[in-house]
């Protein structure tokens, strides 16, 4: 415990990122107006079939439609990074839920391809915007709460390529299905639980699918979630050269319905 303080005390850890402001509100608009092209995200028998009710609390369902204001979100935070860093993006979310922030993304980030894995299948909401391409099916993970097959599906949405992963995300044999990807930007908000995010991490090496340059997001960053965090920083650091850490209190996918939740960031590049 005493030799975990000492490491986390030698961190320089961040509460805000220095985004010029005009593109922050660049953003902010992108993703309002993504936002306004769907009004209800919540598909009755596609939630009835479900494993997780997509991963939506009782308590947020009734807020996930209500427009949400000009406070940043998380999803306003990525699009910004994305748009001032990279020149290309091969953007990845673990845990896509309804699809609300991967949505976001799609609309909003420049020049890029996107990848979702979720247990669930993708939510019509969502494919209905987007023009199925390719379909792969595979046997789900032995002893898991899966219901259907996993699968693969490729999409297009204005020129840009989308794949939708539908598979467990303790099932190594589908996280093979992603190698030859090399994300940079990657997105987490799968199971909020720190075996979880250690083990999605491993998966993100043994594969090989980070970028040289990237940065990962993970959402509900508190209590042993947070000791996770440090524990990736103190494996890889190294072999990855870790470059930035936050630790930032900002708005998730419903705005301001919702208390605002610590997010992690680490890059191997200047924020």
């Amino acid at each position: 415990m005493f030799l975990k303080r000492i490491f986390q005390q030698t961190l320089n850890v961040q509460e805000r990122i220095a985004l010029p402001k005009a593109e922050l509100v660049a953003s902010i608009e992108k993703n309002r107006r993504s936002l306004e092209l769907i009004d209800n995200w919540i598909d009755d028998v596609a939630f009835l079939q479900s494993v997780f009710n997509y991963g939506v609390p009782d308590f947020i369902k009734s807020e996930l439609n209500k427009p949400i204001d000009n406070q940043p979100t998380y999803s306003d935070y990525i699009v910004a990074i994305a748009n001032k860093h990279f020149d290309s993006v091969s953007y990845f979310e673990i845990g896509v839920s309804v699809g609300k922030n991967f949505f976001q993304m799609i609309n909003g980030i420049n020049n890029a391809s996107f990848t979702g894995l979720d247990i669930e299948e993708i939510n019509p909401i969502i494919e209905k915007k987007l023009q199925l391409k390719d379909i792969v099916e595979w046997d789900r993970m032995e002893g898991s709460i899966k219901k259907n097959k996993s699968s693969l599906r490729k999409y297009v949405s204005n020129g840009k390529e989308v794949k939708y992963l539908s598979a467990d995300v303790w099932d190594q044999n589908s996280w093979s299905k992603l190698s030859g990807n090399k994300f940079n930007i990657i997105f987490s908000d799968a199971l909020h639980t720190p075996e979880a995010i250690l083990f999605e991490f491993e998966m993100l090496v043994k594969f090989n699918l980070l970028s040289e340059k990237f940065i990962i997001i993970w959402d509900d960053l508190v209590g042993s979630m947070k000791d996770s965090f440090y524990k990736i920083i103190k494996r890889y650091d190294k072999a990855f050269k870790v470059k930035d850490v936050y630790l930032l209190n900002v708005n998730g996918w419903v705005g301001q319905h919702e208390q605002a939740h610590t997010i992690g960031i680490l890059s191997n590049f200047e924020v």
